[in-house]
């Protein structure tokens, strides 16, 4: 075990800070289980929505139902960039969920086992109410109230549908908290104003955020067929998009949110190894929720997770996760405060340039026509230049490299 990897979340010593997402890899108690033999520190089991075994109250998923966003063409040819997928909550019955919790927290006390609930149908009021008590009397250790899911839930008013409304969170938690004594996460949607929504969760008494959940989408359209890549019988429809490609929004909500509560943030979009969750960790997480790369790789992943991030810490100095929790937050500021005075222009290492000409064109066509192509090779006119920073991002051989110059 790396010492410097403990992390307490709500009251939970866990081993470390990586958690299942609430998702396919925590979908049930032996799931979980083989996850917390390889290493993982807890998990978010799958949702609960007040699924009671009667008739018409089942869960019924098409098929199929995930979809992998693969490169089309070059070197990023079949590549996963992440994955679209229209999987509903658990098709357990609240008692089956409740008695995995109670399983997995006697078996693993050292981990976190936290239930995430939703619910949309009437009487909403008491099927929230049940829920989180069922849970709160099968040991869970905490309630995820999912705000988020995208797809299947906006149109029965849940999901992402509360994320975007105030009063709906306001009431929901309200609701809960009259009927649970456990901490409460909400997990909220990047598709509305999430900085707002963590805040209100603050003040309405919630003891963690989630941010974020899958991001609406559509995956592609069959230029034959004329129908979604993604389809079951002919018809699609948009679904939740998770992996690499939502990191970036993911990351810059992590950091907003953690700037305007002073409640734990739970990071989750897009991470993929442990460089991916020192950033995360850096922009103010106290703990990360992984999916899309464990659907990939598997649990297996967590010993790379532990090790990269451990080695991380000891070679920085960080002798525990809060060392290094938010320490980016200072140099992130509003557009207006950043420094004009600041210039970078290209330098060009002719040893390393190939003169496969991806800078000229980009210059040319998107930037300022500082850039030339020629038999000679390569030629910027830094009088030309105003620092865009375009073509030493796409140099492919790292032969054009800023350089500060005073303006």
């Amino acid at each position: 075990m790396r010492e410097n990897l403990r992390t307490n979340f709500l009251g939970v010593e866990m081993p470390n800070p990586f958690m299942l997402a609430s998702a396919p890899p925590a979908r049930d108690r032996d799931m979980i289980d083989r996850a917390f033999q390889a290493g993982w520190g807890g998990a978010v089991i799958k949702t609960l929505t007040q699924y009671t075994g009667e008739e018409g109250s089942e869960i019924r998923d098409v098929s199929p139902r995930i979809f992998p966003i693969r490169g089309s063409s070059g070197v990023f040819k079949n590549v996963v960039f992440g994955y679209m997928n229209i999987e509903l909550t658990s098709q357990k019955t609240n008692e089956e969920s409740c008695e995995d919790i109670s399983f997995l927290k006697k078996r693993w006390p050292d981990r976190a086992v936290i239930a995430s609930i939703l619910y949309g149908h009437a009487p909403i009021k008491e099927k929230w109410q049940r829920a989180a008590a069922d849970c709160e009397l099968a040991g869970a250790d905490a309630i995820e109230l999912n705000f988020s899911c995208p797809h299947g839930c906006s149109e029965i008013g849940s999901g992402v549908s509360i994320g975007g409304n105030p009063a709906k969170i306001r009431e929901i938690i309200g609701w809960v908290k009259e009927a649970t004594r456990l901490p409460l996460i909400t997990k909220l949607t990047a598709l509305s104003d999430i900085v707002y929504a963590a805040a209100l969760s603050e003040e309405c008494g919630a003891d963690a955020i989630c941010a974020i959940n899958t991001i609406s989408s559509m995956p592609g359209i069959d230029l034959e067929t004329f129908r979604p890549r993604m389809n079951a019988g002919g018809v699609g429809t948009a679904g939740g998009l998770s992996g690499h490609m939502i990191k970036p929004i993911a990351l810059r909500s992590v950091l907003e949110i953690a700037r305007a509560v002073k409640i734990p943030v739970s990071g989750s979009g897009g991470i993929y190894d442990w460089r991916e969750a020192a950033e995360f960790i850096l922009a103010g997480a106290s703990t990360l929720q992984i999916c899309s790369a464990v659907m990939e790789q598997g649990y297996g992943i967590i010993g790379g997770l532990c090790n990269g991030l451990s080695a991380y810490m000891e070679r920085m100095g960080f002798k525990d996760i809060d060392a290094f929790r938010g320490r980016a937050l200072g140099s992130i500021v509003h557009h207006a405060d950043i420094d004009r005075g600041r210039l970078f222009k290209p330098y060009l290492d002719i040893m390393k340039c190939s003169c496969c000409g991806k800078c000229a064109v980009s210059c040319r066509d998107a930037g300022y026509q500082a850039i030339t192509l020629s038999r000679g090779g390569v030629r910027i006119e830094l009088e030309r230049c105003t620092g865009c920073g375009l073509c030493y991002g796409l140099c492919p051989n790292e032969a054009l490299t800023p350089v500060e110059t005073r303006v």
